[in-house]
């Protein structure tokens, strides 16, 4: 049956962890991964092939290895047919293997279709992490054709992930902000081979299929790359460094977690999911849309993590639970909510972990944990003075009161002491001012300036005076009106006609807010005959740029830097303080990279 097999180069390798339990791989390990891989085999049906620790020669080469196979059928269930009779009836059989190659304390998989392992896994080896598969080539010696990135951002409301593609990004990729950017995938060509790497470790190399000796021939030599490593990396040294837990954990600690919750919320209306609770009936019940505005409110929140890693809510009991390579967490109050996955319920913790919907930061704000690994940004500290440059206090902004005021029927302007009113007296000498609030908003206000060739594009955020001297709430409000911002960050790249369109249909309007009328004009200031030619000239000029603008009463510049000091002091922190710290940082990187200018309203 092995000479039958035809099989691509794509594996995953594991290194047998050092500890008393385990000094080798043995028999009881290798059954518990067979068995595991297996349980979703046709209970009607037998292995196809079930070899067990079986020992082999490679080819030409007196190098032994053990190897064990599985070939077995599966079904999986039809969902695209509702039918209360039929949909459990109907099944599609699939055939699924998995084979273990073993050399020494090290192992290869190549694997489809199988059930999870990667519990059983963990257990007893350690993955080869994609940092050490691309230790095994020199930077000068391939060309990276394809990456794609993740940026170390909390905001849920960034670009989370970007793909750049050429023959050869060494040379043209720009490094800006690279610090703070994860490689998740490589395609990379090394002479006539074509590889891939994958944020999880997996190698695949392109080829024809190749028989079972040549699959082994190949696990056995990248296994030796592996262990030899060494590879110079001028290229993918800019980028942020993954870090091992324990290594991280002896220098700092944990002091925030922030769940991500919008992220948390798309995918579950994307899925089409509903989370249920057990009432006091001991009978399963759905959130109704109230409660769950409401739990997504309380999950919105960044939580402090003290120094034995319990988390402050008054939700229940939350912890921080340290495992030998991940962070995770364990929350009382989640684990009493329940989501069906395929057929089976799993508590909301579980749904949040296993997606990765969640960020910790530690005292040394170089590092946070994401996506199930730590990382290292040294570019974070070294940019706080560029990040400070930012703020910039506005006069009256500490005696601001609303965001927009109240409103009468005979209303033509934004309250006094409102920060909508305040931005207006700000940019009074501008050109035109548009309120751009509700609807299908660009931002709160868009401002143009021809003579200093400038567009504005202004979001507002207020908070009460409770609210303003809550570093966590400061946070949370700060990470909502950023998120915005960022959002709409490609309005800022409009076309004449995208503009008159919304000026026809939406500036030519009064402002309604909900519930009520006003008498006050969209376009703030500015005419609007000659709008078609004032554009022309301002879009074609050559000096033209862009700034982004947040304008918003819970920030303190003063207190920000004294707190910014520390951290460049080496001194720790709150938790609340490193999320802001990442917060701006994501906004300053985001807006610099779309071309544009980040700028700050705060208080002195």
């Amino acid at each position: 049956m092995l000479d039958k097999l035809e099989l691509t180069k794509n594996a995953q390798f594991y290194k047998l962890k050092n500890g008393p339990l385990q000094s080798s791989i043995n028999d009881s390990i290798i059954r518990e991964i067979l068995d595991t891989s297996s349980a979703n085999i046709d209970p009607e049906q037998s292995y196809i092939l079930d070899d067990f620790r079986k020992e082999k020669n490679l080819i030409n080469n007196n190098i032994k290895y053990q190897y064990s196979i599985r070939i077995f059928p599966t079904i999986r269930p039809v969902y695209f047919i509702q039918n209360e009779l039929t949909k459990n009836a109907l099944k599609d059989r699939i055939y699924a293997f998995i084979i273990i190659f073993e050399f020494d304390r090290y192992i290869g998989i190549i694997k489809k279709s199988c059930s999870n392992i990667s519990e059983i896994l963990e257990k007893n080896f350690e993955l080869i992490s994609s940092t050490a598969i691309a230790e095994t080539f020199n930077d000068s010696d391939v060309s990276f054709q394809r990456i794609s990135l993740r940026n170390m951002t909390v905001s849920d409301k960034a670009i989370r992930q970007r793909s750049y593609e050429a023959p050869d990004l060494k040379g043209t990729f720009s490094t800006h902000a690279a610090g703070r950017s994860i490689p998740l995938f490589l395609k990379f060509r090394q002479g006539s081979t074509v590889k891939t790497i994958s944020g999880t470790g997996r190698l695949v190399e392109s080829s024809n299929r190749i028989n079972f000796d040549n699959a082994a021939l190949w696990i056995y030599n990248q296994l030796t790359l592996i262990k030899n490593g060494g590879g110079k990396k001028d290229f993918l040294d800019t980028f942020a460094k993954q870090k091992k837990l324990h290594e991280v954990l002896k220098q700092t600690k944990p002091n925030a977690i922030l769940i991500e919750s919008s992220s948390l919320y798309d995918q579950l209306i994307e899925d089409g999911i509903k989370i249920k609770y057990t009432n006091r009936k001991g009978i399963d019940a759905e959130l109704k849309s109230k409660e769950l505005d409401r739990l997504i409110c309380h999950l919105e929140r960044i939580y402090s993590i003290d120094s034995e890693g319990d988390i402050l809510t008054k939700f229940g009991r939350a912890y921080i639970r340290i495992n030998s390579k991940t962070l995770t967490f364990d929350s009382s109050f989640l684990r009493e909510l329940k989501v069906n996955i395929s057929g089976r319920d799993v508590t909301l913790q579980s749904y949040i972990i296993k997606n990765g919907f969640y960020s910790i930061t530690f005292d040394d704000p170089r590092y946070m944990y994401f996506i199930g690994n730590c990382f290292q940004d040294d570019s974070g500290i070294s940019e706080i003075n560029s990040i400070l440059d930012m703020l910039i206090p506005v006069k009256n902004m500490n005696s601001i009161t609303s965001e927009k005021g109240n409103f009468r029927k005979n209303s033509v302007r934004f309250s006094k002491k409102s920060i909508f009113e305040l931005v207006e007296n700000r940019h009074k000498r501008d050109d035109y001012i548009f309120c751009d609030d509700l609807g299908n908003e660009w931002a709160d206000h868009i401002t143009f300036n021809k003579r200093d060739s400038c567009i504005n594009f202004i979001h507002s955020k207020y908070s009460s005076g409770s609210a303003r001297n809550s570093a966590s709430n400061s946070a949370s409000k700060l990470h909502d009106v950023i998120g915005q911002a960022i959002k709409n960050l490609g309005y800022m790249y409009f076309s004449k006609t995208d503009f008159i369109k919304k000026f026809n249909k939406k500036f030519r309007k009064k402002y309604t807010p909900p519930k009520s009328t006003t008498q006050i004009n969209r376009l703030r200031k500015g005419y609007y005959q000659p709008i078609d030619l004032y554009l022309t000239d301002l879009l074609g000029d050559f000096k033209l740029h862009r700034k982004c603008i947040i304008s918003c009463n819970f920030i303190s510049k003063n207190k920000i830097t004294n707190e910014f000091a520390k951290i460049q002091n080496g001194e720790s922190v709150k938790g609340q303080i490193s999320q802001v710290l990442w917060i701006l940082s994501s906004f300053s990187h985001a807006v610099k990279e779309a071309g544009a200018i980040p700028i700050i309203y705060c208080s002195d």
